[in-house]
């Protein structure tokens, strides 16, 4: 199974949706460092690195037997491409709190979009093991899209169906799944999970050069023509609308 289109998805799926609670019964420094993860956190959020590392850094310094401040901490340093201590610190906060799922599925995350997507499966199933995990798509969404990566169709739909249940109109699963069954050769089912794809986000040049594709195979000239202009006009320097024009 290819692999381009699929794997950018991860990015989207969870990485700084942790929120990190200042508990009364803390200490002065693990009250501290919470508040300093949760202004890393922002930070990062808004793309200012330096600022975010001087929160994060600090707290750690101020507690550093915290998970989400590990977690937090590893986003940071694969944001700033220094790889091995990004892991480091993503093994780090699931060692501290083996219930912490969040931690669990940035982790999978990290090894998925660093070629070990095997690997990786074992801790979106750790975070699916936490109840409490308000956001079990994610986790089911990036198990599929690893092993998607590695042709692994069957179970990946599976885990695609798991996210759709716990959210039916989650945009990545749903872009995802109509992906696979493309690629599975499954043109009307794609079609319908893409169309529903499209109602929850907006076309871009990879969804309208995919469902480009799928009128080509459905021989729906009609469609295939409306779907080129719109890919023209919206995305005219796009490698999709680059890919139209070599096939004519």
């Amino acid at each position: 199974m290819r692999a381009s289109g699929i794997i950018g998805l991860l990015l989207l799926c969870g990485l700084l949706q942790a929120c990190v609670a200042v508990d009364p019964v803390q200490t002065r420094n693990e009250k501290a460092s919470a508040v300093n993860v949760q202004l890393g956190i922002g930070y990062l959020q808004q793309n200012n690195l330096e600022i975010a590392s001087e929160k994060l850094t600090k707290a750690l310094r101020q507690d550093p037997e915290s998970a989400p401040v590990h977690n937090a901490y590893a986003i940071l340093q694969e944001r700033l491409k220094q790889y091995d201590l990004a892991e480091y610190h993503y093994e780090k906060a699931t060692m501290l709190d083996k219930k912490n799922a969040q931690a669990a599925n940035n982790y999978g995350a990290f090894l998925c979009r660093h070629g070990r997507e095997l690997e990786s499966e074992k801790y979106f199933l750790r975070a699916l093991d936490n109840p409490l995990y308000s956001t079990r798509e994610y986790a089911y969404t990036n198990a599929a899209v690893c092993l998607m990566k590695v042709n692994q169709a069957k179970p990946a739909g599976e885990y695609l169906h798991k996210a759709l249940t716990e959210k039916s109109n989650f945009a990545p699963a749903l872009i995802s799944m109509a992906r696979l069954l493309f690629e599975e050769m499954d043109y009307e089912n794609a079609k319908l999970y893409l169309d529903r794809y499209h109602l929850v986000a907006r076309p871009g040049a990879s969804t309208l050069w995919l469902d480009i594709r799928i009128a080509l195979e459905l021989d729906s000239d009609a469609n295939v023509d409306e779907l080129v202009q719109r890919l023209a006009t919206d995305f005219p320097n796009s490698e999709e609308y680059k890919s139209w024009q070599e096939m004519q």
